[in-house]
């Protein structure tokens, strides 16, 4: 550049004033310093002068180096192939940045018929239905009455059948067995209420207690009937879905199966 910056020989008109030639031959094959019938090492300068004794010793450096891109290989014996002779030491394979991905598909709960492409609804819409599908099935999340009805729905074949037995539904009492067992429903107290008799002798009660407490509840309210001159051969405390305390073992206060 000359003092005002500019290129020197540079016109306006016809630009700088060594411009590149498009026609020069680039490529190495074509050039006259590689060509057999050009070349002429006269014109290549030399490292060394003739007959200077680093001549040889160059020489075995070049072919030094040369021989270092060659990997050192022996025959295994019991492999029977030609592996590496040095090698570096293992320490253990790279550390994990992240999880592999995986197919949307890879479980065996969802029919490919029923899958949901995902990517072709978006970032916004895609949350939105992954959000309903994972609280379709979670009870904090159903409308009022939903698990009620379901509940309802399963007891439903015991008022078919009429079969109370496992269930808190009432029964027939019988109004005499009633009255002379009345001393051990005042000594049960609020812990239960008459459901029926069957049979004569075997009475079902609802069972409000605790459920670590009820075989021996429900064995000492048997003898209490007996103690009442009553025939007694079973005593059913029934609790209904109701099969662990959750004030009391830190259990769900939902129904489900415990």
């Amino acid at each position: 550049l000359d003092e005002e910056g500019m290129a020197v020989g540079y016109d306006p008109a016809f630009g700088p004033s060594n411009p590149i030639d498009g026609r020069t031959i680039l490529n190495p094959p074509d050039s006259y310093v590689i060509d057999k019938k050009t070349r002429d090492d006269r014109l290549v300068p030399k490292d060394f002068p003739d007959g200077d004794p680093e001549l040889k010793s160059n020489a075995e450096i070049i072919a030094f180096r040369k021989g270092l891109r060659q990997i050192e290989t022996y025959i295994d014996p019991f492999l029977k192939t030609e592996v590496p002779r040095h090698t570096a030491k293992w320490h253990g394979y790279a550390e994990q940045l992240s999880f592999p991905k995986q197919d949307y598909m890879n479980n065996r709960f969802t029919k490919p018929e029923d899958r949901t492409d995902f990517d072709a609804l978006g970032p916004a819409l895609a949350r939105k239905v992954a959000v309903q599908m994972a609280r379709a099935k979670n009870n904090e999340w159903l409308p009022a009455g939903t698990s009620r009805a379901y509940h309802e729905s399963k007891t439903a074949i015991y008022k078919e059948k009429g079969i109370i037995t496992g269930s808190t539904l009432p029964g027939d009492i019988d109004e005499d067995l009633a009255t002379k067992i009345q001393p051990a429903m005042d000594v049960l107290g609020d812990v239960v209420e008459l459901l029926s008799i069957e049979v004569e002798t075997v009475f079902r009660f609802k069972y409000h207690g605790l459920i670590k407490n009820k075989r021996g509840m429900e064995a000492w309210a048997g003898v209490l009937i007996r103690n009442c001159d009553v025939d007694c051969t079973g005593v059913v405390f029934e609790t209904g879905f109701r099969k662990r305390d959750p004030y009391y073992d830190g259990g769900d206060h939902w129904h489900g199966p415990y």
